[in-house]
């Protein structure tokens, strides 16, 4: 296994830009909870620290499909670097109107820029391995690296943010992030190389007809669910562990449940899709749809954590489907638009599921919480076989349509070698994945 994953490494660039942009969105993990920390010290409520994300978080997934289309558009250089200003106006506004006590729509406005113009440093990482490794059965492989890398950073990043929180300052965890993006974004745009670069000008224009395809609408309906339990996951973890006395556990849980994935992720990479690669996802969300049930059978602590961790191990094989079946379904010039809407899915099902699953918790306790995680696992399954068709009717695009005459990709940007398995690069991120 190491050793596909040192082939997908050997690619020129592919280290650093990998390196750049897990820099760059470790802060995806920080700052919700960094912010629900620093607002909650302000004023002492959790629930009004919760609607300052609930502000980033809808400013996200406003923004994502818009942001992603200009980098495809206008190359990743210029567009990540207009984001992060924004994004760092956003952060040092709520900064400063929490602490100074400002009129709270201010802190919703800087929050929802915040959140909104956040550089996707996760999708245009993976945009970069789609450009460098495109046509090469070895890409699959670099999207569950990005997965594993994702997982990382989501067990990593919240204790971070905690600790510097709660043992510095209470805006030490959000300071830090911004801190970490200003230099994993900078990095990551200032390598020119493996940019996709801006749309050549005799390239398709034409963008991804995200909810006239049914393949797309049902890969849309797929990461939604995802997201919902996502959302419904952390929530009632955070509240079973709680009921049975064991709060801090919560964390060991989850990261518990973010390692089940990580790991699944990697073997599944491991073994190259080539053409089943729609085959691939359908099994992978059907693995999923039933797992994310079987927390409801634990009565108690010990008994959730094999089940936790075993559907963890469903979640990076789905999502390395999608971001797999996404960049074969659309045209080249518009890939990182389309790693952007399932981003903005996976936004958008986060914001339901941990709303949901915190209403049913309330009124019907802890272990009642699991019936959405159950109840999203029931629409992931009806998403993929309401899609099955379509998926396995794709055919990706050949690679040499793909590409301007000269053999480059991404306006002459990137060249592609005989063996491009380990000789090119490039493609888009985020989280995907980011769990937002």
């Amino acid at each position: 296994m190491a050793s596909v994953y040192r082939r997908v490494l050997a690619t020129p660039g592919a280290t650093r830009f990998v390196l750049a942009a897990f820099v760059g969105r470790i802060p995806i993990s920080m700052l919700s909870i960094g912010t629900v920390l620093y607002v909650q010290h302000t004023t002492g409520s959790y629930g009004v620290g919760g609607t300052v994300v609930t502000a980033a978080t809808l400013g996200e997934a406003l923004c994502a499909a818009r942001i992603g289309r200009a980098l495809d558009r206008f190359g990743q250089a210029r567009v990540l670097v207009l984001c992060l200003t924004g994004h760092l106006v956003g952060l040092l506004g709520l900064l400063a109107g929490v602490g100074a006590g400002a009129p709270r729509p201010l802190w919703y406005a800087c929050a929802a820029l915040m959140g909104g113009v956040f550089p996707p440093t996760g999708s245009c990482s993976r945009a970069r391995w789609s450009a460098v490794l495109d046509g090469s059965d070895l890409l699959g492989t670099a999207f569950a690296l990005e997965a594993a890398v994702d997982e990382v950073i989501f067990i990593g990043g919240p204790v971070l943010t905690t600790v510097l929180a709660t043992a510095v300052a209470p805006p030490a965890g959000l300071i830090a992030a911004g801190v970490l993006l200003t230099v994993g974004t900078l990095c990551l745009a200032a390598q020119r190389p493996t940019d996709p670069g801006p749309r050549p000008a005799g390239a398709s224009a034409a963008r991804p007809r995200v909810f006239r395809e049914p393949a797309l609408r049902s890969l849309l309906v797929v990461i939604l669910a995802v997201g919902v339990s996502f959302g419904g996951t952390d929530v009632t973890t955070v509240a079973f562990g709680r009921a049975h006395g064991l709060g801090s556990f919560a964390g060991v849980l989850l990261a518990l449940f973010a390692l089940g994935s990580g790991l699944s992720g990697l073997f599944w990479g491991a073994r190259p899709a080539g053409g089943a690669f729609a085959r691939r996802f359908l099994r992978a969300a059907g693995l999923m749809a039933v797992t994310l049930a079987l927390p409801l059978a634990a009565p108690n602590v010990p008994l959730l954590v094999p089940l936790v961790v075993i559907t963890g191990a469903t979640v990076a094989p789905t999502l390395v489907g999608a971001n797999t079946v996404m960049e074969r379904f659309v045209p080249a010039a518009a890939r990182t638009e389309g790693f952007a809407w399932l981003q903005v899915a996976l936004v958008t099902g986060i914001s339901v599921g941990a709303p949901l699953a915190g209403a049913v918790v309330d009124h019907s306790g802890a272990r009642a919480g699991w019936v959405v995680c159950a109840g999203a696992g029931v629409l992931v399954g009806l998403g993929a076989l309401g899609g099955r068709r379509a998926l396995l009717a794709i055919r990706p695009e050949p690679a040499a349509a793909l590409r301007p005459p000269g053999g480059t990709s991404g306006g002459g940007t990137v060249h592609h070698a005989a063996d491009r398995a380990v000789a090119s690069a490039a493609r888009r991120p985020e989280p995907a994945g980011e769990h937002a």
